[in-house]
Formats: structure tokens, C-alpha cells, sequence
């Protein structure tokens, strides 16, 4: 099963990259990027190893879940940018509202592939001035990052539910909680907004802001901490996971 996923995924990169010289044309751009995002965010899904999907989709899922989950997924995917617009002061009041569909030109060397993909084709919102972009790969890490929020929430629940029927120590909840809290502040970018405030406090912005400008932090920042988060939200489910059964294996021993 594991070999036939990877050949389908085979299949689904091949179309990207073929639909990827097809975008040099640009009359006809507008669709084959979109086939192109298609295919490869598909080969992405996947290579992902079907246990992590297991994993994260096998819990009960209550209001909580579906809650977290929806509030996550949409700040993610379409309030993300105005709120980081907002606080770091990038955008400027404009009477404008306008939702537009755009593609990337793609780029001259396939070794960018994975970068236009990410970003091509995407949803742009203006309002009032407040600038939101909808991507590919923000709507992919979105889905993702909501599903393990979601599944966090319930087993913190459960754990909470283990934990009062047993009596022991709450630090058991309070753990995992701050894994939860940790993995998604890594999501807010909350690295570029302390720079930022702590440069203007000191007067250095002049200074900062080509590092916060720059390729290697925009791909820290726009990349990496999401998936940073996605590992840490997993690792920390993993972890209730276990502790559950250490309190379910005590349990039974006690019947015994």
C-alpha cells in the first residue's frame, strides 16, 4: 500500500512539473498553475505517512473539537494576514474592499518549483487596506495544523476526564496544554513581532528590518515555524497518548 501511494504520488508530481512549463505560456497560466498547485500539493498528501492521519483523525470528535478545529482553520487561512498586518503596522488605512484571484510567473529554474507552488495560485483580499493572501501552502499547513489542534483539544480533555476520576497531579493537563499554546504561537510569527516592537523600542528598526526582509527569514518565518508547529502538536498528542495508557495499564492493575 505504502509503495502504490508513492507511485500515485510519482504521478501527481509529474503533472506538476509538466504543467509547471506549461505556465510559460500566458495564455494559459491561469489554469495550468492551478493543475500544477493541484498535483503537487496532492503528491505532498500523499507522502505523508498514512499513521499520522490515523493518528490524528481516530479521535472522538465532540463540539470541541469541531470548534477548535473551524476557529483555527479559518483565522489561519483567512484572517492570518490582516492580523499580522495589524499588529506590526504594514498596512495603511484605504477606503478599498476587493477579492481578486492571481497566479505567479513561474520561475525560471524548476529548483524554485516547491516555492511557486506554495504561493500560485492564491485568493488576495483587500479591506479598507488590510492585505490578506489565501495560498496553497497557508491553506495546506492550515488544514493540517487545525486537524492536530483539534485533536489535541480532545485528548486534553480526555486527559482532564482521567485526571479527576483518578486524582492525581493536574501538572498531567497543564503539560500538554502549553505544547498546545507553543504550537500554534509559533504559527502567529510571534519571533517577528517581538523583533520588531523591541527594535522600535530601541531605535534600531532602520537596522532590523532588511533581516525581516530577508529570503533566509521570510523562509524561517513562513515555512518553518508552521511546520515547526505541525511537529510539535504532533509530538505532544503523541505524548498524551502514552500517558493515557500508563494511567489505563494503572488502572487495570488495581482492578487486579
Amino acid at each position: 500500500m505504502r509503495k502504490e501511494r508513492i507511485a500515485i504520488a510519482f504521478v501527481f508530481f509529474t503533472v506538476a512539473v509538466i504543467t509547471y512549463f506549461m505556465s510559460f505560456n500566458k495564455g494559459l497560466i491561469f489554469t495550468t498553475s492551478a493543475v500544477s498547485s493541484l498535483s503537487f500539493w496532492s503528491g505532498i498528501l500523499l507522502v505523508i505517512p498514512t499513521k499520522f492521519f490515523k493518528a490524528i483523525l481516530s479521535v472522538k470528535k465532540t463540539k470541541a473539537y469541531w470548534i477548535s478545529f473551524g476557529l483555527y482553520l479559518f483565522f489561519h487561512v483567512t484572517l492570518y494576514g490582516f492580523f499580522y498586518g495589524i499588529i506590526l503596522g504594514l498596512d495603511v488605512f484605504i477606503p478599498v474592499v476587493s477579492v481578486s484571484y492571481g497566479v505567479g510567473i513561474p520561475p525560471s529554474s524548476i529548483l524554485l518549483l516547491p516555492y511557486w507552488e506554495s504561493l500560485s495560485p492564491a485568493l488576495n483580499i483587500i479591506l479598507f487596506g488590510y492585505e490578506d493572501v489565501i495560498s496553497p501552502f497557508i491553506t495546506f499547513i492550515g488544514i493540517i495544523l487545525a486537524l492536530l489542534i483539534g485533536a489535541n483539544i480532545e485528548k486534553i480533555l480526555e486527559l482532564k476526564r482521567e485526571v479527576s476520576k483518578r486524582k492525581v497531579s493536574s501538572v498531567l493537563i497543564g503539560v500538554p496544554v502549553i505544547g498546545v499554546v507553543s504550537g500554534t504561537s509559533c504559527c502567529l510569527s510571534l519571533p517577528s513581532i517581538i523583533i520588531y516592537f523591541v527594535a522600535l523600542d530601541v531605535g534600531v528598526i532602520s537596522s532590523v528590518l532588511p533581516i525581516l526582509a530577508s529570503p533566509i527569514y521570510f523562509s524561517f518565518v513562513w515555512y518553518g515555524l508552521p511546520i515547526g508547529s505541525a511537529v510539535l502538536l504532533f509530538e505532544n498528542f503523541r505524548e498524551m497518548n502514552k500517558i493515557l495508557q500508563r494511567l489505563s495499564k494503572k488502572k487495570e492493575c488495581q482492578v487486579k
